[in-house]
């Protein structure tokens, strides 16, 4: 964040004119709004500090520029994806091939080899994976999950009669996704489900919460 604070003071000329280098405003697309807020109250701090002799309405004026650029290259995500149809799959292993430092699967059931492989892909590039699943599907028939835990991947599940039906996950801290779809060639295939993507932060830390809650009280598999 300091390096994006820096490029906004020394490069004020540009940010004037509304521009940010393509380096900058991919920074900003990584940030999410917890420390997007950070750097606007920091930009802010700097803008009031400044000598009273310097020109007030040009310190306003780059103060806003500063804040369009934050908002205009913000990452905001918000997409609904149906099936049957290869949409939900392909979403989803994009999702897990894009993620950069952690994932995180609340999911009934996984007997999509495709999307477990991606899954293995990730944890064996060094993305903190965890996974929450029902236990009575682990050994069900093409399940994947044993497989999974067998890489290594940290994997939880109730103990229950009934069932740990969620089917959501969390990306990066940023992107959350749910929905009624399984994570089987069934759902892509024949199923009517659908997935809701977003990366509203309110949602996201909601769905983060619930995680955090449900890996504190489940069982290692």
């Amino acid at each position: 964040m300091q390096e994006i604070t820096d490029y906004f003071i020394k490069k004020h000329e540009e940010i004037f004119q509304g521009k940010v280098s393509k380096d900058i405003a991919f920074r900003i697309s990584q940030l999410n709004r917890e420390h997007r807020e950070e750097l606007r109250n920091r930009l802010f701090e700097i803008a009031t500090a400044l000598p009273m002799n310097f020109d007030k309405e040009k310190i306003v004026l780059w103060l806003q520029q500063c804040f369009l650029l934050i908002s205009r290259h913000s990452f905001r995500f918000n997409k609904i994806y149906f099936s049957p149809g290869y949409e939900i799959q392909e979403t989803i292993y994009q999702f897990l091939k894009e993620a950069k430092s952690s994932v995180q699967l609340c999911v009934f059931t996984i007997t999509d080899n495709r999307l477990a492989t991606e899954i293995v892909e990730c944890f064996q590039r060094g993305i903190k994976v965890k996974i929450i699943t029902d236990d009575l599907k682990v050994n069900a028939k093409g399940s994947e999950i044993l497989k999974l835990k067998n890489t290594g991947i940290p994997i939880k599940t109730d103990r229950s009669i009934y069932h740990m039906h969620n089917k959501f996950g969390i990306i990066d801290g940023r992107i959350a996704f749910t929905g009624s779809f399984n994570w089987t060639k069934t759902a892509t295939k024949h199923n009517q489900e659908n997935l809701l993507t977003t990366s509203n932060f309110d949602i996201v830390r909601q769905y983060q919460a619930e995680f955090n809650r449900l890996w504190d009280t489940m069982f290692w598999l």
